[in-house]
């Protein structure tokens, strides 16, 4: 049976987020416009974790502007979604892969590539990177394609819930 109007346990969030998922992650470029990119991530539980090439513009962007928001869509279910809105940091870096970031890039590589993500991971090594830390200020979550109950009703002031 499929779950019912709502949001996500915090279990099922961790799970969703802790697989191997494709994020949609959005930063504000130089012009004030959302700029999105499809990137891998690391869940910890409380933080995001993001192995990002150094020079990249997302990068750039969180640089100037920390504000960010993430999209997560089960690949296997689309209606179970979680939607992260939070400040980014660069926790290391800019630098070759070491330390932490080494191990979560080799993490992200393996869950989503397998030995052949594990090779690039080691080839590309030396590669400027930089780890990026996001805080959520909000996570916000759907489990089922019902909609809740607030979406049924006619808004006040659209067309066609007038009389006249």
């Amino acid at each position: 049976m499929a779950p019912g109007p709502g949001p996500l346990s915090p279990t099922e969030i961790d799970e969703l987020l802790q697989g191997a998922v494709v994020a949609r992650l959005a930063t504000i470029d130089p012009e004030g416009y959302p700029s999105i990119v499809p990137i891998w991530i690391d869940w910890d539980g409380a933080t995001v974790w993001i192995v990002g090439r150094a020079a990249a513009e997302y990068v750039a962007n969180l640089r100037r502007d920390p504000r960010v928001g993430l999209s997560v869509v089960d690949p296997d279910d689309p209606d179970r979604r979680i939607e992260i809105r939070g400040r980014a940091t660069v926790a290391d870096g800019p630098g070759p892969l070491r330390g932490r970031m080494l191990e979560l890039a080799r993490t992200m590589a393996e869950r989503h590539e397998g030995a052949a993500g594990l090779a690039y991971i080691e080839e590309s090594r030396d590669w400027p990177r930089v780890l990026v830390a996001v805080a959520p200020i909000t996570v916000r979550s759907w489990g089922s394609p019902d909609w809740h109950p607030r979406y049924r009703r006619q808004p006040a002031d659209h067309p066609r819930s007038r009389t006249e």
